[in-house]
């Protein structure tokens, strides 16, 4: 039977995003980790070539080490029927818990349109199926652990169990683009109205910011706004009537801004790049998707180039380029080492151990708060008296009580642990 592919809002071509809730791209919770869901790759028909289909996979991608590794940790037939049963990679979306992140799915079924959320705990492999509702929902996962914004028509919802359970904050539907760093805490941008609330917009700022660094709906490509590393930072993205792509950058939540990157022009039909910040300060991505045609069979797959900003731009570090044809491999086993290091006690009231077993060797062990910041840090050379073999110490005796993430480096591979002080 012959397959019509019309629905290409989550295509590796896709030309911008409209809110957080909209986009294919994602930050993880833990420092240099992305996700993308995209279509993968497609087959044409052979007797009726495009647009129509064979075969359309999509996928969800683990980009890890800041751009340098890319893993598929899921991926669907497109034209599978049963939503109930088969999650398809859509708009995807992360909250501040390790391994969970979440997938929000627009499509018609029975003449209307609904909304369904599923929810990973493993990095994307295997996903639970949360709800569906009749109309167009949003979902806001906060940079919280669990918790998770539901808005529409009916009201705006919050649950605190992982999208389990919902209960009503607010009568009204709220518009955001991006949740911030607490809770009920959002940024939005209507043309050129930068606005910020932390009461679920019953009260907010507006400021106009400058057509320097925002202008507007560009065939159809809006601005959008992300938040940075730490509390007041905020990244706006724009493209601009030159076919010109900027980002820029605020350290005082909106009130100022400064370009931290701006593209050469692109021709209008060629593929558009996406932006993305991560959780650590400073450190941003510009992520181009291409088709990549194919022969044998007759058909497409993707690549994804990533180039890896720190210091607000100011330093290109990497640009990996990953190809991923129909069959691929993952090139990199998915953090081999992460069962062969250890760290202990945990909770802790100071000292923190940190061993690895068997072949991998550290290189550096830093501490990280919720907000991104580094609180602590040591060179594996410079061990500490009392080191198990094969480990570090590290003392943080000195910080608050809560929940902290260790970032473990060995010669292969990044691990982020959470760890709990008392």
């Amino acid at each position: 039977m012959k397959k019509v592919l019309f629905l290409i809002v989550f295509l590796a071509t896709a030309t911008g995003s409209i809110t957080a809730q909209t986009r294919n791209i994602a930050r993880g919770a833990e420092p240099g980790e992305l996700y993308i869901a995209t279509i993968w790759y497609g087959i044409y028909d052979p007797d009726w070539g495009p647009p129509y289909y064979r075969a359309l996979r999509t996928a969800v991608y683990r980009i890890t080490e800041n751009g340098k590794n890319l893993t598929i940790q899921y991926d669907a037939n497109y034209f599978e029927e049963n939503i109930d049963s088969v999650m398809y990679p859509f708009f995807i979306l992360a909250d501040a818990t390790p391994g969970v992140i979440y997938n929000s799915v627009h499509y018609y079924k029975n003449w209307y349109e609904h909304t369904a959320l599923w929810v990973s705990f493993d990095y994307g492999k295997k996903w639970t199926f949360r709800e569906e509702n009749i109309g167009a929902h949003y979902y806001y996962p906060a940079n919280v652990e669990g918790l998770v914004y539901r808005t529409g028509m009916d009201g705006t919802y919050c649950s605190y169990d992982y999208a389990e359970t919902f209960a009503l904050i607010k009568i009204q539907q709220i518009t955001a683009h991006e949740p911030g760093f607490e809770e009920c805490d959002f940024f939005s941008l209507i043309g050129r109205g930068f606005y910020h609330t932390n009461d679920c917009f019953e009260n907010y700022i507006n400021i106009t910011i400058d057509e320097e660094f925002v202008f507007g709906n560009v065939s159809g490509l809006f601005p959008d706004v992300f938040r940075g590393g730490l509390p007041g930072e905020v990244y706006i993205e724009s493209w601009f009537p030159d076919w010109t792509f900027k980002v820029s950058f605020s350290a005082d939540t909106g009130r100022t801004f400064r370009h931290v990157y701006v593209s050469e022009p692109f021709h209008p039909d060629a593929f558009k790049p996406w932006f993305m910040s991560d959780r650590e300060p400073g450190v941003f991505y510009i992520i181009q998707g291409y088709q990549v045609e194919d022969t044998d069979p007759w058909g497409w797959h993707t690549k994804f180039c990533i180039d890896y900003y720190r210091d607000y731009g100011e330093t290109l570090v990497d640009t990996y380029c990953h190809d991923v044809p129909k069959g691929y491999v993952n090139a990199i086993e998915e953090i081999g080492g992460m069962e062969e290091i250890v760290v202990f006690p945990n909770p802790t009231t100071g000292m923190l151990y940190v061993e690895t077993h068997g072949r991998a060797s550290l290189q550096n062990v830093e501490v990280f708060d919720l907000m991104g910041r580094t609180v602590g840090a040591i060179n594996p050379l410079q061990k500490l008296e009392g080191c198990p073999k094969g480990g570090v110490v590290i003392n943080i005796s000195h910080l608050s009580t809560g929940l902290y993430f260790v970032r473990i480096t060995t010669e292969n591979s990044v691990v982020v642990r959470k760890v709990i002080k008392n």
